[in-house]
């Protein structure tokens, strides 16, 4: 029951630090790639545009691998953020489900905090994160 409990607080907490951090920031994508880079380096991608020697080249999308699901989020033409889930089995997409920025941030906490139970660096990665310690 209590580690029940540390878990959902884990996730709370996280999911609170995006939230918070991002309205500090300004920029959710630049915010969430700067993290998730630096935390789970092997599980995302980050695609940037503007040309390759440009100054400034912002983030267009991110994609977070955990197994069976991927999650992306992105910058549509007309600035607004869209969010999916995609369920994939056996390496073949099954479905995507485009879901609000807010449940993307929840969900992604959820699947952080998990994949934290089952590595120490993943562990120490996720208190980095959370504590903003890079």
């Amino acid at each position: 029951m209590e580690n029940q409990f540390d878990q959902a607080l884990e996730v709370d907490v996280l999911a609170a630090a995006l939230r918070q951090n991002n309205q500090e920031s300004g920029d959710l994508l630049e915010f969430l790639s700067q993290k998730l880079e630096q935390s789970l380096s092997s599980n995302t991608t980050v695609t940037r545009t503007g040309w390759l020697l440009s100054k400034e080249r912002p983030v267009q999308k991110i994609v977070v691998d955990f197994e069976d699901y991927h999650y992306q989020i992105s910058r549509q033409k007309n600035g607004t953020l869209s969010a999916s889930v995609v369920k994939l089995g056996r390496g073949i997409i099954l479905k995507t489900t485009t879901i609000p920025v807010e449940q993307w941030i929840n969900e992604i906490a959820q699947e952080i905090v998990r994949f934290a139970q089952t590595s120490e660096q993943t562990r120490k990665a996720l208190n980095r994160f959370v504590l903003g310690e890079f």
